[in-house]
Formats: C-alpha cells, structure tokens, sequence
C-alpha cells in the first residue's frame, strides 16, 4: 500500500481504484461468514477448526502448510519492498536492508510476542500514515492545489473498463471479483482470527470488521491518490524519473520523489524512512507471530499434548527466528521477479492461498465434504496454481500489458561532461533504440542505449502458443480460480467417495452459521 500501490497508479492510473468494491464485499463476508463461526468455537489457531469439524488433524495440517507459505511469501514481499525503498533514498544495499529487518522483527517478536506486536503497530500506523500524508500534502502544494491533478490526463483517470477478456491485467471483472477472495481470505487466515476472537463478543468482533473497512479503504485510496499527485508533479516539473533512468524500478518512485520533495527540509526524509520501516516491521511482526502461534498449537502441541506452557513459550521464540530466516530466504529470490509490488503479491499469494479459501468454503458449506476429498482436490489445485503463476511469471510468451505513457524529460538535468556526439543521440521512446541518462549522487554519469522497445509500447498483438494464452491470465484471477476448483473438485470427490452414512461434523457449529446467536 504505501510503495506498490503509488507505483501502480502512476503507470497504469486511478483503475486499480475499482477494486475497493471487492474489498468491502469481502470485508462483510467476513462479518456475516467467519465472525460468527470462529467467535463461539473459543479457538487458539484457525486450523484448529478444521479437527473441529473433520474429528482428524490432516486437513488441519494441510491448512497449515498452506497458510505458512502464505505468510512467508507475503512477508518476503513486503521485505522487498522496503530494501528497494531504502536502496533508493539512502543507498543501503538490497540485502542488507532485508538482513536488518528480519533481525529487527524477529527479535522483538521473539521477546515481546502479542504485545509487543500489538503496541509498536499502534506506534507504527501513527508514523506511517504522518509519512503518506505529508508527501500527499507536499506533492499536492508543489502542482498548486488538488484542481491540477487534472493534468496527469484523462488516460490515469479512467476508472472503468468492462472488457471481458479475462487476460486483460485490469478490468472491472478483474479488480472486483479477483479482490473478494483475495481479502476474504485474510480473514480467515491466523492474523484475521486472531484479531476476531480476541474480542469480548460476537456484536464486538463484528462492530470491528464494519468499522475497519471503511478505514481501510479510505487510506487506500489516499495512496492512490498519492500515485496520481506524484505524476501530476512529475509532468509539471518536466522530469519523469524512469524515463530519464534515475531510477530503475518503479516501486521506487515515492521514496525518491520524497527525496526530491523535502531534500531541504531537515528530518522530514527521515520520517519517511521512519514510516516505511514501520509500515514494513509491523506486517512482518504481525505474521511472524501468527506463525509461532500456528506451529506450537497445531504442529507442537499436536505432536507432544503433555508438553509444557513455559517449554512451548521458549519453542515459540524459536519459531519465529526460524520463519524470520525462511522468509529471508525467499525474500532473496524474489528480488529477481520485476513488477509493480501489488502485483507481486496478489499473484504469489493468490496461487497459494486460493485452495485454502476452497477448504474453508467447501468444508463451512457442504455437509458431506471428506477429508481425503478435500485435501487431495486442494493439493491438485495448488499444485496447478503455483504451475500457472511461474508461468505467468517467468514465461517469455506472456501477454504484455502496456503502461501509460510517462512524463516528459525536457526539464532533465543533463551533465556538462557528455560529450556532443552523444548529445546527438535521439531520445526515443516509441522506436527499438531508446536512451535512458542515469546519474547518482556522487555525479557519476552513464548512458545506456537500450535495444528493447519501451514498456510502454509493448506489442499485443504477437501471436501466443495455448499454454502462453493461459499463462496471461489476470494475476488478479489466481486466488479465485484456486478457490473455485478446490470448492468443485472437492465437492465432487466427496460425493463419489461418500459411504452410505455419511459422517457428520463434530460440532454443528462448524457448518450451521443459523445456530449462532449474536
């Protein structure tokens, strides 16, 4: 939100705004779905429902290896982000950043749990939302009032596109329902029903939910806007950063715009390093800690019942440092995967944590769902997920989507030591020869013709294999279409699977939300 969500409206526009109507719809099923099921079971972990309502631990377990490769993907995102930040407004090697924030948030993790975790995101979101606001407010000051922001063109602010084709990175279709299970899930996952139990009632959990997802949503979209303020400042001031190559990322254009903005007001860029730290240590802390929890009470306390409390709490600190070094792990690996940070995160995530969504739905909804139907369907599913993800990633064939055009270069300060015959080099950005002027602060000057068309002008039209028109399927339709063949082909195996009397739930809790009172 603070990095990947600016960097995403300033090349593709205020379109990435619709998908704030999927996110309130998720939002009030999680209020009318997961509340009221978890609220009454007095559950420590999520996947303890899952023994609830199965009588057996393995689709337990399998709801534990999924929502563990969630979370070490998201914080591996999210510890991305903040080491390409960092290098762009002080300098500080990519791997070094990720080296200090896992220590950093695993120690007082380790030491602290709950609270701590609780009450340096209180201190954090406070920090955050002063650093967004205050590069808002400056950008808007710098390009005279909120009226400019007309000027970044009527291209960024087209919200609206009803195209069905589900290959199109960004529809309405896309954005809407790709969104609702995206954030449904979160609900459902360790850090969502932590947060529901934790309240004294079910009206309480509830009153929550309501109020957080209008709060969400708002600050949101203030960083959308902060996107839409940066170009409009960028094409007033004449000098598009990417397009001049001082930057070679785009997640990168808030930290360096704020460099740009406050280079003379003393301790204002150390606030925005202050908010991003905090914005970043707050995820990973969140779910570090939801992890430990997982591990002792479904692994751990599974495995060796008499175990006890004072042995799990010093094996839960362990824990964490162990998903602290596994999510530095591929925190490195995912260093080599471009594109904007949301993106990033909703693919990822999407293809793992849709056959988890699946497992909840089916096994909430359908009375005769199976244990060894379920997860053989959501192992198939996941299986074919992450398969569709690294293509959609990695494949070369993949249907391109072109960005916006980027603001002008005219005002871009050129070094007296270029030479004239390379003054002579045309500057082009709709031919296959583009030149791109890169400079750092110790002036060091180098000039770089590029072979490759621009990214913005990337060509549509080239014919594609099959398998490459399946692997550019929308990012945004990984989670839902992981959640809707596990939620099939679970269905179906249990039926074919089904013995003459079937068994039924445990706890009619688990399956009938109408026994719940509020």
């Amino acid at each position: 939100m603070f990095l990947g969500t600016p960097a995403e409206v300033y090349l593709y526009g205020l379109e990435y705004s619709i998908q704030l109507i999927g996110v309130l719809f998720a939002f009030i099923l999680a209020a009318v779905i997961v509340a009221p099921l978890y609220h009454p079971l007095k559950v420590t972990t999520c996947y303890e429902y899952y023994y609830i309502r199965y009588g057996t631990n393995s689709v337990r377990y399998l709801g534990v290896m999924i929502g563990t490769l969630y979370y070490t993907i998201y914080i591996a995102v999210v510890l991305k982000g903040a080491a390409l930040a960092l290098e762009a407004t002080s300098g500080l090697p990519v791997w070094l950043t990720i080296i200090i924030f896992v220590s950093a948030s695993t120690t007082y993790t380790s030491l602290g749990g709950m609270k701590a975790v609780i009450w340096t995101d209180v201190f954090q979101s406070i920090v955050m939302m002063a650093g967004v606001i205050a590069v808002f407010v400056k950008c808007l000051t710098s390009i005279g009032g909120v009226s400019n922001l007309s000027e970044v063109g009527e291209e960024r602010l087209n919200v609206i596109d009803f195209n069905p084709d589900p290959t199109e990175r960004h529809t309405f279709w896309t954005l809407v329902l790709g969104s609702i299970p995206q954030y449904f899930y979160t609900s459902m996952t360790q850090a969502g029903v932590q947060r529901m139990i934790s309240t004294p009632n079910l009206r309480t959990a509830r009153m929550m939910i309501y109020i957080a997802a209008p709060l969400y949503c708002i600050v949101w979209l203030i960083s959308m806007f902060l996107g839409v303020a940066i170009f409009a400042y960028v094409q007033r001031n004449g000098c598009d950063p990417i397009s001049s190559g001082d930057i070679e990322n785009p997640n990168q254009i808030v930290p360096f715009i704020m460099m740009e903005l406050f280079n003379k007001f003393r301790g204002v860029p150390g606030l925005f390093i202050a908010a991003l730290t905090a914005a970043s240590l707050s995820t990973i802390s969140s779910a570090l800690n939801g992890l430990a929890a997982v591990a002792c009470i479904d692994v751990l306390k599974v495995a060796k019942p008499d175990i006890t409390e004072s042995t799990a709490t010093k094996l839960s600190k362990v824990f964490v440092v162990m998903f602290g070094l596994i999510s530095l792990t591929l925190a490195f690996i995912l260093t080599n995967v471009e594109g904007p940070l949301g993106q990033i995160m909703a693919g990822f995530t999407g293809a793992v944590a849709g056959p988890e969504t699946g497992i909840f739905l089916v096994s909430v909804f359908f009375r005769r769902s199976r244990p060894k139907a379920v997860i053989i369907s959501a192992l198939t599913v996941l299986a074919l997920s992450l398969w569709l993800m690294l293509g959609h990633t990695f494949s070369p064939g993949v249907k391109q989507t072109p960005h916006l055009p980027l603001g002008p270069i005219d005002n871009c300060y050129i070094p007296d030591n270029i030479t004239a015959n390379e003054s002579l080099v045309e500057t082009s950005f709709v031919s296959t020869s583009q030149m791109y002027v890169n400079y750092t602060s110790t002036s060091i000057y180098s000039l770089k013709i590029s072979n490759t068309s621009s990214p913005g002008l990337t060509d549509t039209n080239t014919s594609r294999s099959v398998l490459d028109s399946l692997y550019s399927l929308s990012y945004m339709y990984f989670h839902l279409l992981g959640t809707i063949l596990t939620v099939v082909l679970a269905t179906i195996t249990s039926l074919l699977t089904q013995p003459k009397q079937h068994v039924e739930s445990n706890d009619p809790c688990t399956i009938s939300l109408t026994n719940v009172e509020n």
